[in-house]
């Protein structure tokens, strides 16, 4: 131990400067040892969700002629745009090619899950994440086995592979050992079928399989597979918003996880029904769906103050349906009557054709809280379902009379029922989030993301 009472003034200053000067080395050393720590990654798609979706939600939070605008999570976050296009000549992307372009960084065909253009499997963020010891989930308000999920797990030349898509997600990697250690969605009639009942295998094997919200807060045991409907969850106009209850379980289970371990986690969570509302051409349902996703980015938000080694990463895989904030000429767009609309098309539609006809004015009043004319009454009571129509194809014929009619009021435009080839929003914080500013491809963001975890 150097003695100070032996040494000159000047010698004391050089001796503490030193001292001062190996301090700070060690801090600088120990910054830099956490530095290179890979973050946790959280990566969250919009499904459907373009740069208008999220000025509709904003408008719609807002009180029109107040002057100002509501704040959203989404506020500060920008970074830049992405192109969307798939491996072919028609510039508009499916919900799996984007999401293959997303999870591997490689272009494919529209309908392919994790293979690329020659049907070549490519290594998704998922698999790489489990290659170096990571921790790893997905949420979905549709089913866990759709195009999104299942991009980021498995491979497949037809997102319509529903059912082999559950058998790759349910089939373990090793003996106790799957893809992920947390997945929480829809689509339990994939994983419970007449051919294979994986549930009670899965269980067996070691998985805590719930299929009740309720069992959310309870659950402390990975990995864990959480099928709460048939198919796609309730949308969150017509029932409880889930998505961020869903992801507040998910960290918990990942963080728990971690700290045992002292791995990262990679998850993935997808506003899937924005893109179901848009294909609808419903604005009531989607502006509920984006305040969905936008209560799971606060969820999201919260956590990353909390650990800040951990990089969120926000885009959408492509906008649907041309959604337009202004319609028929008029400088306006009435967000107070969208917020005023209280169920989905969707729900709406199934239950008038359980109702007769001289009951759907009286159903549909408190529901589309809309002052509608005598001749729009006349036009939705005198639609023709046709008689081959089955299942959700009755629907539609009611829909395609009551959506020109919300449009007219509330001044929403819609292009097509289909998606759009526009480029969608980039969002980023977190270490490493300056990777994802800028014009990019998504391809890009799928490459950036990969190159992160090691």
């Amino acid at each position: 131990m150097l003695s100070l009472k032996f040494l000159t003034p000047f010698r004391i200053i050089f001796a503490i400067s030193f001292i001062l000067a190996g301090c700070t080395q060690s801090a600088d050393q120990a910054g830099q040892q956490q530095n290179t720590t890979p973050p946790n990654i959280i990566f969250m798609i919009g499904d459907g969700m373009g740069f208008e979706y999220i000025s509709a939600y904003r408008y719609a939070m807002s009180e029109p002629g107040a002057g100002t605008l509501a704040p959203t999570p989404f506020d500060d976050l920008l970074l830049g745009a992405a192109t969307t296009y798939p491996d072919d000549d028609t510039w508009v992307t499916d919900s799996a090619a984007s999401a293959t372009a997303l999870a591997t960084g490689v272009k494919s065909y529209n309908g392919a899950i994790g293979i690329d253009a020659n049907k070549h499997p490519q290594q998704n963020m998922m698999e790489r994440a489990r290659s170096q010891g990571w921790y790893t989930g997905a949420i979905s308000t549709v089913h866990v086995n759709h195009a999104t999920p299942a991009s980021f797990f498995t491979h497949h030349p037809s997102r319509k592979m529903y059912e082999a898509i559950a058998d790759s997600l349910a089939t373990p990697l090793q003996p106790g050992v799957w893809r992920f250690d947390v997945l929480l969605g829809g689509g339990y009639r994939y994983f419970s079928r007449d051919d294979k009942n994986w549930l009670p295998e899965l269980q067996q094997q070691g998985m805590t399989v719930i299929t009740e919200f309720d069992q959310l807060t309870t659950t402390t045991t990975t990995p864990v597979l959480g099928l709460f409907a048939a198919e796609a969850l309730p949308a969150a106009i017509d029932d409880q918003p889930r998505l961020a209850s869903m992801t507040q379980t998910a960290l918990r289970l990942l963080t728990a996880k971690q700290q045992q371990q002292q791995q990262p986690f990679a998850l993935m969570v997808e506003g899937s029904q924005i893109d179901w509302c848009g294909h609808a051409n419903d604005i009531a349902c989607a502006v509920h769906e984006m305040k969905d996703f936008a209560q799971a980015l606060d969820v999201v938000l919260a956590y990353q103050k909390e650990h800040p080694n951990t990089l969120i990463v926000i885009t959408a895989d492509h906008s649907t349906g041309g959604l337009t904030l202004g319609q028929g000429g008029e400088y306006a767009w009435y967000s107070q009557k969208v917020m005023g609309i209280t169920a989905s098309l969707e729900v709406m539609t199934r239950e008038l054709l359980e109702l007769p006809r001289n009951q759907w004015r009286e159903y549909l009043q408190p529901r589309l809280n809309l002052e509608l004319t005598e001749e729009e009454w006349h036009r939705i009571a005198a639609v023709e379902v046709p008689a081959e129509a089955k299942g959700r194809d009755r629907q539609k014929a009611i829909r395609s009379a009551i959506v020109p009619i919300i449009s007219s009021h509330t001044r929403t435009g819609w292009t097509t029922s289909g998606h759009t080839a526009v480029d969608v929003p980039v969002m980023a914080i977190g270490p490493g989030s300056e990777a994802f500013r800028g014009y990019q491809d998504n391809t890009d963001i799928g490459k950036a993301l990969l190159k992160l975890i090691r």
